[in-house]
């Protein structure tokens, strides 16, 4: 018996749908008016309102209490957390990790961006092992505090930057981190195109990268600093730029 392919304006509608989802994950915390949606997503705004509909009714949209904005919904959420347990072993972001790991010797991290935290949701760790870094796995941490997560934030404009400091002063003060050296560290991944970091006996390089459905997460390589001295960060930073550039 020949197999079914998907008709055309299945797949259509499929696409339509997973742009909402995606526009609803980008504006999660405000939220979007139908207008608003369809006129993002480019679509009417009668095809808007029914997949709005139906995304709603399985759980994936939620709709404020008497008002008329969207935002992502309960089974949207319960998703993503099933997923931060670790990512596919045999993806090919693990696999390009892996590989990182086998070239440098050194421990392998990927981050990805939970609001105003990075959470470190896998690590692969090099020949050159490092006993507490596998306990990083599952940890989050603020924006801007660690390797990945300052690649993160260098993602973020200014103004954004700022503000994200103002909610979190009291934790970067306690840390000994000024919005002047938060702002400092933005900068210079910026103009180089991966952070670096190193304090506490450790040092590393991490660069940004997007993922599916508009996520963001960073890769970043640390070790001890007598092994990743700044010269070597910056050897580093071009190696992980060359091996996680979209699309390679």
């Amino acid at each position: 018996m020949p197999t079914k392919t998907p008709s055309p304006g299945g797949v259509q509608s499929l696409s339509r749908a997973f742009a909402l989802l995606r526009l609803l994950a980008e504006h999660h915390e405000a939220g979007l008016t139908l207008p608003e949606l369809a006129a993002i997503a480019q679509i009417d705004r009668t095809t808007a309102h029914r997949m709005a509909r139906f995304l709603e009714s399985a759980g994936y949209v939620e709709r404020e209490s008497g008002g008329k904005r969207y935002h992502l919904g309960t089974a949207a959420m319960a998703l993503g957390l099933r997923a931060m347990n670790r990512p596919p072993p045999n993806s090919a972001l693990v696999s390009k990790m892996k590989a990182l790991a086998r070239l440098t010797g050194d421990a392998v991290f990927l981050t990805v961006r939970i609001g105003d935290h990075g959470h470190c949701l896998h690590t692969e760790e090099g020949s050159h092992r490092i006993k507490t870094f596998h306990l990083l796995t599952g940890t989050s941490r603020l924006l801007g505090q660690g390797t990945g997560s300052m690649a993160l934030l260098a993602k973020m404009d200014n103004e954004a930057v700022r503000a994200h400091y103002e909610r979190h002063r009291a934790e970067y003060a306690a840390g000994g981190l000024s919005l002047l050296r938060l702002l400092r560290g933005v900068e210079r991944a910026r103009k180089l195109g991966y952070a670096l970091a190193g304090a506490e006996g450790v040092a590393g390089v991490g660069i940004a990268l997007p993922l599916e459905m508009g996520a963001e997460a960073a890769i970043s390589i640390m070790s001890t600093a007598s092994r990743m001295p700044a010269a070597r960060r910056h050897e580093m930073g071009a190696i992980v730029g060359a091996m996680f550039a979209q699309g390679s």
